[in-house]
């Protein structure tokens, strides 16, 4: 297999350390850094900071608060199944790991009878492709953020694709003498406009929120919405003699949605961010 070099793509005033020995194919990650694979060079996209993974905790919470262990027993019964940067083979040719991917359970959709990379598509182990992605960025530029989920966007199987980007923290303090930040949610969704929520304790500018802001739980100009549906996705092929999914989960399930409350991705991130 040929060996992978690194190339540096960080803006962080930790001290970066990598590996003594370099990676091959099978390499997946290093811990603590995001990674992206493109004509045998790994490209280090971003540090997964704590900020960073309180918000990817906190919105797979979401998704599995719909799969309680009272109903299915063992998280691998769950009919939403989730993995944090499983590497997907991306539309532009790339080997991208989303910070979490969401997938139909295999006792509802078929494999794939052709192998990677379909139809219908899969990763390379002949697995389903993930149906929602989620993407976090905290060095990361939102215009990058924003390309990436767009890419995800491009494979027809992908459904949701959700992007979250934090601002830097600032000087100035919040009533709780945290660091105040601007935060900033989008929706991609196929065959529905794009949706966004600036849900952070500031504007982008540093000024105040006001009354209408992100200030509490529940708040329904904070709440994001993704059908379960979008989970399920999985249309006959006949041309290959796909017939598509072998069952659905239960039907309340199946028409429910998953709802996000950003006012709690917000309140994670300030209690992991920087003091």
């Amino acid at each position: 297999m040929p060996k992978l070099r690194f190339l540096q793509n960080l803006v962080s005033s930790e001290k970066l350390q990598l590996p003594k020995e370099p990676l091959d194919e099978s390499s997946k990650e290093i811990s603590g850094y995001k990674l992206d694979y493109k004509k045998g060079t790994v490209y280090i996209v971003e540090m997964a900071t704590s900020e960073h993974g309180a918000a990817v905790e906190i919105i797979g919470d979401a998704f599995r608060e719909l799969c309680p262990r009272a109903t299915y027993g063992s998280r691998n019964n769950a009919p939403i199944q989730l993995l944090g940067q499983p590497l997907h083979d991306a539309p532009d040719g790339t080997r991208r790991a989303p910070d979490l991917a969401v997938y139909p359970h295999h006792n509802y959709i078929p494999d794939p009878p052709v192998p990677h990379p379909g139809p219908p598509p899969s990763d390379r182990r002949g697995n389903p492709y993930a149906r929602v992605m989620l993407e976090v960025a905290v060095t990361q530029s939102f215009s990058d953020l924003k390309d990436k989920c767009r890419l995800w966007k491009r494979q027809s199987y992908v459904r949701s694709v959700l992007g979250i980007k934090l601002y830097d923290v600032l000087a100035t303090r919040d009533a709780a003498e945290r660091r105040e930040r601007h935060m900033k949610a989008t929706l991609w969704r196929q065959g529905v406009a794009k949706q966004k929520w600036h849900f952070g304790t500031v504007n982008k500018d540093g000024s105040p929120i006001g009354a209408n802001g992100c200030n509490a739980a529940n708040n329904p100009n904070y709440l994001i919405n993704i059908p379960v549906a979008d989970i399920f996705y999985d249309p006959a092929i006949q041309a290959i003699g796909y017939i598509g999914p072998l069952a659905l989960p239960l039907t309340a399930l199946y028409h429910a949605n998953v709802t996000i409350d950003l006012y709690e991705v917000q309140q994670a991130v300030l209690m992991k961010q920087e003091k």
